[in-house]
């Protein structure tokens, strides 16, 4: 909790690894913290079941990684690898939450359709 007594999810952070000393202004560090900020939210969509939203935030966050991937000349090798291991390992996430959405919509359907035939059985 805050000074204002407000809660706050936890962001962790990349790695201790990883060369924050190497933002050259304050724009770079916001867009590393933002685009955490954006991971921490899709966490939390994706654990209530809103897929959509977490794609877009998992996506959205993954973007502001990656550009502060490539901004980076100075980080060393080891930072720049974990950055993109773990942006491939969100995008297979969005991979699986994009096959569950397609696997609902799927059932939901298939479920439209058995109610439709069964109501009819019934007029008749």
């Amino acid at each position: 909790m805050d000074s204002n007594g407000e809660a706050h999810a936890a962001m962790t952070p990349i790695n201790e690894n990883v060369c924050i000393s190497a933002c050259t202004s304050k724009d770079d560090f916001d867009k590393l913290k933002q685009g955490l900020t954006l991971l921490e939210q899709a966490k939390v969509y994706d654990h209530n079941r809103d897929y959509y939203a977490a794609i877009r935030h998992y996506r959205d966050g993954v973007d502001y990684l990656m550009d502060e991937f490539m901004s980076r000349t100075c980080a060393n090798e080891q930072s720049k690898e974990y950055l993109r291991l773990k942006c491939h390992k969100i995008l297979n996430r969005v991979d699986i939450l994009k096959k569950l959405i397609k696997q609902q919509e799927h059932e939901t359907i298939q479920e439209a359709i058995n109610n439709d035939e069964q109501q009819k059985d019934s007029e008749s």
